[in-house]
Parts: structure tokens; C-alpha cells; sequence
């Protein structure tokens, strides 16, 4: 689940690519993230402001925004 491990309560040992499947998994989530229609292992992030906050909560860091929360992910992708 998006805001908590299933492992560890509150952990905030998840790292962003497994947090980002996470979310890519949940139906509730269709309306922040997404695959991309016909591209795999491509997806597409609909709502940032939405996403960057989720995983701030997720990593207790209220300060989180998609500028932070963009550049961890090109250090992901690269």
C-alpha cells in the first residue's frame, strides 16, 4: 500500500522505485500515476504535486515537493 510497507509500519527504509510500483499496482491510484497505454515499463505521472506528497508522507517528510521528489527519480532512471 502506498503509505505503508506491509513489512514495517511506517518504515521508511522503501526506496522510490518500489513506492512508485506500489502506486503503479493500486486501482486507487489510476487518477495520480499510471502505465503508459502501449509502452512497456513506461508510465506516466498525471498528478506530481499528488504523488511527490504521497511519498513524503510515506518517507515523514512533509516538505517533500515534485522538484525534490523529480530529481531522486532521474537518479532512478539513469
Amino acid at each position: 500500500w502506498a503509505y505503508k510497507t506491509e513489512s514495517s509500519p511506517g518504515s521508511r527504509q522503501i526506496q522510490l522505485w518500489h513506492f512508485i510500483l506500489e502506486l503503479l499496482q493500486k486501482e486507487e491510484f489510476r487518477h495520480v500515476i499510471a502505465w503508459q497505454q502501449g509502452e512497456y515499463g513506461e508510465f506516466v505521472i498525471k498528478d506530481p504535486d499528488e504523488v511527490a506528497r504521497l511519498w513524503g508522507r510515506r518517507k515523514c517528510k512533509p516538505q517533500m515537493n515534485y522538484d525534490k521528489l523529480s530529481r531522486a527519480l532521474r537518479s532512478v532512471s539513469a
